[in-house]
């Protein structure tokens, strides 16, 4: 009989074992706290893992039950987990596979990747206990990021949000020692100290058992230029996946916004001196009240009853009422975005930038610097994020209101119900003139995270999906704008109300560029006006009635407001005003996709 040892060492039965070991790792901890995650993702990150520690095995020609990988596997596990767990238990909601993947990997290839370059320079290099206080030095220094995430959870029982992040990256040294001692106290500092002695100890302890494994080794050239090519890759890869994990990402995103907004205040606040108005006799002056901008989320007219009288499903009860029985609401059919994004798009449609002179965004004036020089209080109500990617632009243009206030503490992508800017509305002063920008999630993908479930109406199958769970959303949107508009009707004295969306949806393709089709940009466009409003500006009020069938794209929304508020400036062009006379556009010369798409290629769009 064979003893215990052989089948230990048995490369075939560590295959399988490793097989079993990470299939089951990956399963019980990322399935509890990742969203739709099933066995197709958790073969798409199982199989490589163990090709790759194969292939890692092969080439130092031992197994993984070494010292030396303790170390390094201490540190890959904590920047594969330490997020996307810390994450999870702060907020209780799972999240999307491709959320945590970059933690994932660049966990994973931090352990190989370090793992392999220690090995090739142990074994070229004579310095072994050099190389070893180098590398604890390495290790120890990564070990930062994750173990303040650690620290900070411990401390609050919650994960390191921008909001944070924010606040560190305005911190100084002092303040953030001061931090810490208020947090731990001495002997917390004290503690903390030792600890991250040992840790370097042990980071030390663990890397002197790669002399034995890499000096007791002859290399092929074969094996040599393998291993050369892969530690370059490694080398290559790891400080591009370094900015890839989630973490380090959102302090990059904090940093640049915190650049942006610097430069973008000192520009401001030459063009709010440059602005001039044409009048005092503002909206503001005839009909003291509230105006209310609603921006909307992927919202298409072509799936929304109002507009599209054949859709099967009837997700806009109320706006359909609106239109039908009250003539103080005013539908336009034929409104278009400027693009299929929303920054893109909403930089145009909330400054005097636009398609057809791209005036430069840190040149522009805003609506909201139209509505503090027309007389308005300005607020400014969000349920989007702050800053990244996907909204710096638009937080800057926010941030210049007298009331910037966002839904969510985050400060990132929103996974709260639009119905959470309701209490906002609390805050308004009903005797002072308000301009209320409110800026929803609305039917953003994933159509069925907009809503909550007592508005999940429409399904085929035991989850709501594609059209049906758009349908739903635009539901919940139609019940929050019935929301806004009585509460403001009621206690807030409402002269206007502006509802648009960002653009528009298709449900095959979302609203990719690269695959364009004109559902992406047929948007949604209402106006209501007060019969005091109609009684104040009857002329205004008659030219959006007739414009109800002319073409208007989104990036024009600037001028409209302008003309809403009866505050025409030098910064105003009444051409490209909707509710002006001289408005001098229609479907042959209005574009989408920045300029690339005339309307007028759009199959559905008639002659008014």
């Amino acid at each position: 009989m064979k003893p215990l040892t052989f089948w230990w060492r048995n490369a075939i039965l560590q295959a399988a074992l490793w097989c079993i070991l990470i299939f089951a790792v990956f399963y019980y901890i990322y399935e509890p706290i990742t969203l739709g995650f099933d066995w197709e993702d958790l073969t798409l990150l199982a199989i490589p893992s163990i090709l790759g520690l194969a292939l890692f095995q092969q080439l130092i020609r031992s197994t993984l039950w070494h010292r030396v990988f303790l170390g390094h596997g201490v540190l890959g596990l904590s920047w594969a987990l330490t997020y996307p767990l810390l994450y999870h238990w702060s907020y209780t909601k799972p999240f999307y596979f491709y959320e945590f993947f970059p933690d994932f990997l660049f966990g994973a290839l931090l352990f190989m990747g370090l793992s392999l370059i220690h090995y090739f320079i142990v074994y070229h290099l004579p310095y072994r206990r050099r190389v070893s206080v180098i590398m604890a030095l390495v290790q120890w220094l990564l070990s930062i990021i994750p173990l303040i995430q650690i620290g900070y959870y411990i401390n609050t029982w919650h994960c390191l949000t921008p909001a944070t992040l924010m606040a560190l990256y305005q911190t100084n040294p002092e303040e953030a020692f001061g931090f810490l001692k208020s947090a731990g106290g001495v002997w917390g500092l004290i503690a903390m100290t030792a600890g991250a002695i040992l840790l370097f100890i042990f980071y030390y302890w663990s890397n002197e058992g790669m002399s034995k494994l890499a000096r007791r080794q002859v290399m092929t050239k074969f094996r040599l230029g393998g291993l050369s090519l892969i530690c370059l890759a490694c080398a290559i890869y790891l400080p591009f996946g370094f900015y890839q994990t989630d973490i380090v990402r959102n302090w990059c995103d904090v940093a640049t916004y915190m650049k942006e907004l610097q430069q973008y205040s000192e520009k401001h606040q030459t063009i709010y001196t440059d602005l001039q108005l044409a009048t005092k006799e503002t909206a503001a002056q005839k009909v003291p009240g509230t105006v209310i901008l609603v921006i909307g989320e992927s919202s298409s007219k072509n799936y929304m009853k109002v507009y599209n009288p054949n859709f099967e499903y009837d997700d806009t009860p109320w706006q359909s009422d609106m239109a039908t029985n009250n003539p103080n609401f005013i539908f336009f059919r034929n409104a278009y975005s400027s693009y299929v994004q929303t920054v893109p798009t909403l930089e145009r449609a909330l400054t005097e930038r636009n398609q057809y002179d791209d005036k430069p965004f840190l040149e522009s004036a805003s609506i909201l610097d139209v509505a503090k020089k027309a007389g308005y209080f300005t607020s400014w109500f969000s349920n989007q994020g702050v800053y990244g990617e996907y909204d710096t632009a638009i937080s800057l243009i926010a941030k210049t209101a007298d009331r910037p206030l966002w839904a969510h503490e985050a400060y990132m992508f929103s996974d709260k119900y639009d119905g959470v800017l309701l209490p906002l509305l609390d805050q308004i002063e009903p005797y002072k003139n308000n301009f209320i920008v409110i800026h929803i999630m609305g039917s953003h993908i994933y159509y069925n995270d907009r809503y909550p479930h007592e508005f999940s109406k429409w399904k085929i199958g035991e989850v709501p999906q594609g059209k049906e769970a758009y349908a739903n959303s635009q539901l919940y949107t139609d019940w929050l704008l019935q929301q806004i508009y009585t509460y403001a009707k009621d206690k807030l004295n409402l002269q206007a109300m502006i509802y648009f969306s960002d653009h528009g949806e298709s449900l095959h393709h979302s609203h990719n560029p690269d695959i364009f089709d004109f559902d992406m940009t047929r948007i949604p466009l209402w106006v209501y006006v007060s019969p005091e409003y109609e009684a104040a500006f009857p002329e205004t009020t008659s030219i959006l009635r007739d414009h109800e069938h002319k073409y208007f794209t989104n990036d024009l929304l600037y001028d409209l407001v302008s003309g809403i508020l009866q505050a025409p400036s030098n910064r105003y062009d009444r051409s490209r005003d909707f509710s002006n006379p001289n408005y001098r556009f229609d479907k042959y010369n209005l574009t989408t996709l920045l300029g690339q798409e005339p309307l007028s290629n759009d199959p559905e769009a008639v002659d008014p």
